[in-house]
């Protein structure tokens, strides 16, 4: 009987136990939230530290206010813990932490109390900068923990960010493609040219264009004839003037009759 009420204490043991686990989780103490507010959706590495801030609030009625102690539990994937650099800032100024380090997990919990009050009207707020280093890349889960006096959780929130490398985080630049006519417009240029080459009016504008002398009787030829009959009437007419005013002239006269005719007389043979 001793064995049969044994063996049946530990079935039911297991039965509560895998109940207890397979039990959806509840809030860790009723009326107390954490929300995580200024969340970095990514982190590059080699890059300046980016901030995560976690705000605890509390809906408990009564004037009893609550000090919060805050922690932050870090998980990577890809990652290693080596590579973060968290700072936990108070006021502008560093906030003391303590670190503990389990396996794939590291919790960074401050040293003292949060200076403010958890109050039903007042919250608390955590901040803490962030940075990486080193080559990997991969993702990190954050999660906030909001701690009373004694250490317990009374509530947290977590997220989980990507940590890209410097190179990852540039948005590539895609050219956009240079927009193809549209067939309508083509067509309607072709239309277009179709009706000007049918039209009178625009072949004779594209034919003057190129030969500038079309439709202008030339000139040229009758111009050199007129000029070349006037120059030899102006030359004939200066030759004629000159010739009138030479024979006017008494001295022209009298060196013209002195000039030898060329004819002698032979002299006579004496017999």
């Amino acid at each position: 009987m001793r064995h049969l009420a044994a063996r049946a204490l530990t079935a039911l043991t297991l039965v509560a136990a895998s109940l207890a686990w397979a039990a959806p989780a509840s809030a860790d103490v009723q009326g107390f939230a954490v929300d995580i507010g200024q969340n970095p959706a990514t982190f590059t590495i080699g890059k300046q530290a980016r901030t995560l801030t976690a705000v605890a609030t509390t809906e408990r009625e009564g004037r009893r206010c609550v000090k919060v102690r805050w922690a932050l539990t870090v998980r990577t994937e890809g990652v290693s813990l080596d590579q973060i650099r968290i700072n936990r800032v108070e006021n502008d100024q560093t906030f003391r932490t303590r670190t503990q380090v389990d396996d794939d997990a590291a919790s960074i919990v401050d040293a003292q109390l949060d200076p403010g009050q958890l109050c039903r009207d007042q919250t608390v707020t955590g901040r803490w900068d962030i940075a990486f280093t080193g080559p990997d890349d991969g993702e990190v889960t954050l999660e906030a923990r909001a701690l009373d006096v004694a250490g317990r959780q009374l509530s947290s929130a977590s997220t989980t960010s990507r940590v890209v490398t410097a190179v990852a985080a540039k948005p590539s630049v895609t050219p956009s493609p240079s927009p193809s006519p549209s067939v309508s417009a083509t067509e309607e240029e072709t239309e277009q040219v179709a009706d000007d080459a049918t039209t009178p009016t625009g072949r004779a504008t594209s034919a003057a264009a190129l030969n500038p002398a079309a439709g202008t009787p030339s000139v040229l030829g009758p111009g050199l004839i007129i000029g070349a009959v006037l120059v030899f009437l102006g030359v004939a007419l200066l030759l004629r003037i000159r010739t009138r005013n030479r024979k006017a002239d008494p001295a022209w006269q009298a060196q013209t009759q002195a000039l030898p005719t060329g004819f002698y007389s032979m002299p006579r043979r004496r017999r």
